[in-house]
């Protein structure tokens, strides 16, 4: 908001603001005024040409009350609003559905009748599904709507203005019958004027950047056509009779039938249902609509637009502009910004533009039976060139092949079956090449073997090298994303590839970790269950690792299988499975476990690099015994000791902040080493250490080490190269897991 206040502040520097909104509001209405002549046309042609005096009326109570309320209730002070060129066609399909579903032989009161409460029903259900949205803050909803729809959907309408527009200027419905008939002398001399006023108008604006030529186009173009007709001695008459100008009765107002006492009386509702489709389409463009335009209008003010606060206001508009007896109307983005353009800064202009708009709608339809119908169809074409050229032309360099593809499928299905059939189609489209794109995002985001990654589990060094050498017997897949049909069966590719690969061990287990994994549908519960059905016959274990409870259940019903505790584990996490399989490996080659007793001198003096110094060392550890749950190390604490565990375990925790949950970091046992770092660096203990199960440690003290390096430097020597041979051997296994994390 500080941005509207800065340009409000601005604007007074270059003249007075009212006088500068007045005269913005003026030229704004008359644009209002002919696109609103423009869309009740289109809407009110053919076989309801008789109600365009209604058509004309409707689109300006919805000029009046929609550009009104809008203008007082929207997020930016300058924000213009009016009947819409981007729901214009769809309105004037339902209403030619509605007619058509009217019972034989209904007079044409009674089609225009049910038309008209149509479009005022559309506008209150589309107002009050805005205001919803709105309300609820549910205004991004809209922005998961496929790009290449909402671009399908845009130039379909361009499509469908342009046809449009020649039939507003000819009478004729544009078709392939039809086309021929088109290009007679008769029917050229009355689209070919419109189409170049169009053509001038897009060049002007779109290429040349000249918005405000608009107004100076449109009304030059009507002062040629009836200076020609003076000129050429023509009288109104005739040039009514010719086609020029539009058939629309004198005298009276524009206040539509919907409001006589006995109009009522001729409503089919099962004809108003029939367009229900056509109404919820105009639901969604609208929504779509404003989404755009708020984005756009942020861009060109370079201010911030509350996208909710917008919906509400359309949404109120239409209610009360829909209970008038409206059309569909909301913010229009290129008048904002022509009004922007022109130094509009406050609300006046909006409500200038609205009020204009009321004083015509009571003058009566007198004044536009002189407005002629080539700049009627010349801006309706302008309109839709514009809209096919953004998305059809423009797109072209922005927009994938398979997006532009939806597009242009888009159009074409539009332009040969009708509009909704081609937003049908279209989302369909995109819903199909959504499932083809996510579908090659990668499910797997990690392959690895055991030798690549291990537990956090502290073994002895025969132990690693032993994990290290069998390790190629696990497959450990880290998946991602929801799992469907279109990423399942390449995890089961991934699985029967593996038992193929004659370069590897034969496969003994398979670990499936789901922690990033969103959901999964009935196919990946399938495909799965047929990893099940390969862990049977091929005599290796399936390790679940991470599944929610939810996932569980539906994953146990596919994976149930004759021996179950053999073929299908499921894990907490990852590395509780990891543990697991380690274990596994270290009981069938018949080595000790970690809770298992070890000879520590024994194993020591294995690894130690002087057997000479090995006694003097060991004489130094003093031994302790501690019983589950205490602890042998605390975080916080000053690190003075270090640890070799002779039997039993621990696991080494990191404490929650202010009394939250610990968690686990690693678990040792037998033949490990404890506390070394804090001991060498003098910092700290990072965590605690518990015990699990009754433990045997044998440690050495700070005070006892400095000792060792006065008395015996050969012994303290030995000591350093052990401990660095020992956390050489972590740092290796470690690096190795991370290179796989982070290819």
């Amino acid at each position: 908001m500080a941005d509207f206040k800065k340009d409000s502040k601005q604007s007074k520097a270059h003249g007075h603001p009212l006088l500068t909104d007045l005269f913005t509001g003026t030229v704004l209405a008359v644009i209002v005024l002919i696109a609103s002549l423009s869309f009740g046309t289109l809407i009110f042609s053919g076989d309801l040409s008789s109600g365009v005096a209604d058509g004309i009326g409707m689109a300006l109570i919805s000029a009046a009350i929609v550009g009104i309320t809008v203008a007082i209730r929207s997020s930016y002070p300058g924000t213009i609003a009016i009947p819409q060129d981007r729901t214009a066609p769809i309105l004037a399909l339902m209403a030619a559905d509605v007619a058509a579903a009217m019972p034989l032989g209904s007079p044409s009161s009674y089609k225009l009748i049910n038309v008209l409460v149509a479009l005022a029903l559309t506008s209150i259900v589309t107002g009050t599904a805005l205001y919803l949205l709105g309300h609820f803050r549910l205004g991004n909803l809209t922005r998961f709507i496929p790009y290449p729809v909402v671009g399908g959907f845009l130039s379909g309408s361009g499509w469908l203005l342009l046809i449009g527009s020649i039939r507003v200027m000819t009478g004729q419905r544009v078709s392939l019958a039809s086309l021929p008939g088109l290009f007679n002398l008769s029917s050229l001399r009355l689209w070919l004027p419109g189409v170049l006023l169009g053509l001038l108008l897009f060049i002007t604006i779109r290429k040349l950047k000249k918005t405000k030529s608009l107004p100076l186009i449109l009304v030059g173009s009507m002062l040629i056509f009836h200076a020609v007709m003076y000129f050429s001695g023509f009288s109104m008459e005739q040039a009514r009779d010719a086609g020029w100008l539009p058939w629309i009765p004198h005298g009276g107002n524009f206040i539509p039938h919907i409001w006589k006492l006995d109009a009522w009386k001729m409503i089919e509702p099962i004809a108003i249902f029939h367009a229900s489709g056509l109404a919820a389409t105009a639901i969604i463009t609208s929504a779509i609509s404003i989404l755009l335009n708020s984005s756009a209008l942020e861009l060109a003010v370079h201010g911030e637009v509350d996208l909710n606060r917008e919906l509400r206001a359309a949404g109120v508009a239409n209610i009360a502009g829909g209970f008038a007896g409206g059309m569909l109307g909301f913010q229009s983005l290129s008048l904002t910004r022509l009004g922007h353009d022109l130094g509009s800064r406050t609300r006046v202009a909006g409500l200038a533009t609205g009020v204009i708009c009321a004083l015509a709608l009571f003058a009566g339809p007198s004044v536009f039976a002189y407005l002629p119908k080539f700049a009627l169809g010349g801006l309706l074409f302008y309109l839709g060139l514009g809209f096919l050229v953004e998305w059809l032309y423009d797109s072209w360099a922005k927009f994938p092949p398979a997006d532009y593809a939806v597009v242009v499928l888009i159009v074409a299905v539009m332009g040969m079956f009708g509009y909704l059939e081609g937003v049908g189609l279209g989302l369909l489209a995109a819903v199909f090449l959504f499932i083809h794109n996510y579908s090659r995002v990668g499910v797997i985001t990690h392959s690895m073997t055991g030798s690549e990654f291990q537990s956090n589990v502290d073994r002895p060094s025969e132990h690693q090298r032993l994990l290290q050498r069998e390790g190629g017997s696990l497959h450990l897949l880290k998946l991602q994303g929801f799992i469907f049909f279109g990423t399942a069966n390449t995890l089961l590719n991934n699985i029967r590839a593996r038992l193929q690969d004659k370069k590897l061990p034969r496969l003994k287990a398979v670990i499936l970790d789901f922690r990033r994994v969103s959901g999964l549908d009935s196919s990946a519960a399938l495909s799965l269950s047929r990893a099940g059905q390969l862990a049977s016959t091929n005599n290796f274990t399936l390790l679940l690792t991470q599944v929610p409870e939810s996932m569980q259940n539906q994953l146990q019903r596919g994976l149930v299988a004759s021996n179950e505790s053999e073929i299908l584990r499921f894990f907490p996490d990852l590395d509780h499975a990891l543990e697991w399989w380690e274990s596994r490996i270290l009981a069938e080659h018949g080595m000790a476990l970690p809770d298992e007793e070890f000879d520590l001198r024994v194993q020591l003096n294995g690894h130690w690099p002087n057997s000479e110094t090995f006694e003097v060392f060991f004489s130094k550890l003093k031994k302790k015994v501690l019983n589950e749950s205490q602890y042998l190390i605390r975080q916080g604490d000053f690190a003075d000791e270090l640890y070799f565990i002779e039997s039993g375990e621990v696991s080494t925790l990191l404490e929650g902040v202010n009394g939250g949950p610990a968690r686990r970091l690693r678990r040792q046992g037998g033949g490990t080493v404890l506390g070394e770092l804090g001991l060498l660096l003098k910092l700290p203990r990072s965590a605690s250490v518990v015990v699990n199960r009754p433990v045997s440690v044998y440690c050495l003290t700070e005070t006892d080490l400095n000792q060792l390096k006065l008395d015996r430097p050969d012994v303290a020597a030995d000591f350093y190269e052990f401990l660095s041979r020992y956390l050489s051997e972590r740092v290796l296994n470690t690096t190795k897991s991370l290179r796989v994390l982070t290819d």
